[in-house]
């Protein structure tokens, strides 16, 4: 599947097939205490699309997003989106080791479910809801789509379209602009071209992954009430928009029938002990902050919301976190200090008075605040990137490194470890694992044809000793199977001889 794919897609074949596959969000709701005959999942999806084929479409598909910056790479963000998607999928048939949860750089009020286990949320989602169970709401509609394996049942009923061309459409709907809700749009679009029949099919599995989400919320002792509320909140929206829809109804509207579904289903729970996690407010404000596009304007909306003067932390936070990439750090501080004292057991504050005292230039005193964070949560992936990072900033790139290097398991999942890792090492002159680490950088992101040619590059230009060499050979062998194996050995041929073209004649780039 190549470039020529995405040319030769029409729009009108885009959107056709698009909606034959993705499993986007409704804003679901959930299964529910009684049986509701669930089908058994496998034959004969399997012989359209196998559990292993589901997984090498979802990573090219998430590749694509990373390397066109749609995915909102912050380490603790992610920590928290994929703790509550884990806890989610530990009440389900699904195996938490097999899902990843990313945020998505987009304001639309959305979410979307990829095959093998990938599901995005919208930051504006997240921003929209108003407690954690209807975010895990959201998320435990996507995880169904996943564990019934929606994609490879539509595909079968699609008269057999073949994985391959599953893969072509989904590709070509990340590639179609740039736009980081180019997949919703196609997907949406694409429902209302199918047959009535297609529809119907299309239809029960939302229905089919509302009773197991309602289910799994239950299960995992969040409110199972939530998302008829979120519901209800999405058809005051509609009203109040008149013909400009929120855009989670554009591409999947809510009936009345399915809200009277989800209170129904909801109501066999009876009362349940709801545990939610005190970090969704500062992580929903979190994504705010990050997603949004003007600063003066995201300031302008934290001092309005806090105006009254009344007590709002999670404000608070969101307002330091927009001081400090606005370089008004002192602000930011006198912000964040009471907070960090009064709640030493939030992760998210004292991350964020470290990271303030670091871009005042008072780093000494942030790699103080990182080592106590580091010791009060040991398994914060979030504080050992920022602690290496601290290093790297005070000019200690052989701490940085040492520390780095010590973190196997933070190595082998953050990719961003792997960069700072490379930092750290050309810091010290070491180029040749410089060029390895960068080169893992890329891999671990499933983005092969730069680390393919960045490995060509040292092999014939750098001045390297005879170990760097042979690890570098032996790296780019490595990475060229990978390639071959993620996509084909022509599309790898191909990306990498578009990857090595001058940016400014690639297509689609300004001229």
């Amino acid at each position: 599947m190549s470039e020529r794919l995405f040319v030769r897609a029409t729009p009108t074949l885009v959107r056709w097939l698009a909606g034959c596959l993705a499993c986007f969000i409704v804003m679901a709701t959930a299964g529910a205490a009684r049986d509701y005959q669930l089908p058994t999942i496998g034959q004969p999806a399997d012989a359209y699309m196998s559990p292993a084929k589901e997984d090498k479409l979802g990573r090219q598909v998430v590749s694509e997003l990373l390397g066109r910056g749609m995915i909102i790479e912050d380490a603790l963000l992610s920590e928290y989106v994929n703790q509550v998607g884990n806890r989610l999928v530990r009440h389900t048939s699904g195996n938490a080791g097999n899902f990843r949860f990313y945020v998505i750089d987009s304001a639309q009020v959305n979410a979307f479910a990829l095959p093998g286990g990938y599901v995005g949320i919208n930051a504006g989602l997240l921003t929209e809801t108003d407690n954690e169970s209807e975010l895990a709401g959201v998320m435990s509609h996507e995880i169904a789509h996943v564990t019934q394996r929606h994609i490879a049942r539509q595909i079968e009923a699609t008269s057999g379209m073949g994985w391959a061309t599953a893969a072509a459409v989904l590709l070509a709907a990340v590639a179609g602009g740039g736009d980081p809700d180019a997949i919703s749009a196609a997907v949406a679009a694409g429902v209302s071209n199918l047959g009535q029949q297609q529809t119907n099919y299309t239809r029960s599995h939302e229905y089919e992954a509302d009773r197991l989400g309602i289910r799994t919320l239950a299960a995992a002792d969040y409110d199972p009430d939530a998302m008829s509320s979120f519901f209800a909140k999405m058809q005051r929206r509609a009203r109040l928009y008149g013909t400009q829809l929120p855009q989670i109804l554009l591409s999947h509207p809510v009936s009345t029938t399915r809200m009277a579904e989800a209170e129904s289903r909801a109501a066999d729970y009876g009362a349940i002990d709801v545990r939610e996690s005190p970090q969704y407010a500062l992580m929903k404000e979190r994504a705010r902050v990050l997603a949004g596009r003007q600063l003066s304007d995201l300031a302008r909306y934290y001092e309005n919301r806090r105006a009254d003067g009344r007590p709002a932390p999670a404000l608070d936070y969101g307002y330091a976190l927009v001081l400090n990439r606005l370089g008004r750090n002192q602000e930011a501080a006198d912000l964040l200090r009471p907070l960090a004292r009064a709640h030493p057991d939030m992760l998210a504050y004292r991350l964020a008075l470290a990271h303030t005292y670091s871009r005042a230039g008072q780093l000494a005193t942030a790699r103080r605040q990182l080592d106590a964070i580091r010791a009060d949560f040991p398994d914060s992936a979030a504080a050992k990137l920022d602690y290496a990072r601290t290093l790297i900033e005070a000019g200690e790139p052989g701490a940085a490194r040492d520390y780095l290097l010590g973190e196997t398991q933070l190595l082998a999942s953050a990719s961003e470890a792997q960069e700072m890792l490379a930092r750290a090492a050309s810091q010290q002159g070491r180029l040749g694992e410089a060029y390895y680490r960068q080169a893992r950088f890329h891999e671990m992101r499933g983005a092969y044809a730069p680390a393919i040619n960045q490995l060509r590059a040292a092999l014939q230009t750098a001045d390297l000793n005879a170990f760097d060499e042979s690890r570098l050979r032996a790296q780019l062998d490595q990475i060229v199977r990978a390639c071959h194996d993620a996509w084909s050995e022509r599309e790898c041929r191909e990306r990498v001889n578009e990857d090595a073209r001058p940016a400014s004649t690639r297509p689609g780039s300004a001229r």
